[in-house]
Parts: structure tokens; sequence; C-alpha cells
């Protein structure tokens, strides 16, 4: 019994861990795309095309890895349920 308890605290802690680690790196590609967005909302109008086109690649490169982590959580969802 005492061994399930621990072993119950262990995977929540883990968890934990893990769904913090998750959502720190999330922050990272969130932050670009919303700088980016408002760098184009607000200053637009005085980019070239080209910072233009910087900006739009990173918010696609930031979405696509942001796709990439939540594709991640997913498949590590799935397992976990998979193995209970």
């Amino acid at each position: 019994m005492l061994t399930q308890m621990t072993s119950q605290k262990e995977l929540l802690e883990f968890k934990s861990k893990f769904f913090a680690s998750i959502a720190h790196d999330f922050r990272t590609p969130l932050t670009a795309i919303l700088l980016s967005t408002e760098l184009l909302e607000n200053y637009g109008n005085m980019c070239s095309e080209e910072q233009k086109r910087q900006y739009l690649h990173c918010i696609r490169e930031a979405a696509e890895q942001m796709n990439e982590l939540l594709n991640e959580v997913l498949i590590n969802y799935d397992a976990d349920d998979k193995m209970e």
C-alpha cells in the first residue's frame, strides 16, 4: 500500500513538473508571435517589405514550434493513458 502511494505521489510530481516545463516551452514561441504581431500592427506602415516578411516568418516558425510541442504533449498524454 505504501509503495502504491509513493508511486502515485511520484507520478503526480512528474506530471506537475512535465506540465510546468511544457507551459514554459509554450511561452517562448507565444511571446515571439505576440511581439511580431504587435510590431506589425503598430509599426507595419514604417517597416520595409523585408522586415514584414521577417516578422511573418518569425510568427510562422513560432506557430510551428507550438504545434510540435502540442503534438508531443498529446503523444505523451495518449501513451500515459494506455499505461494506466
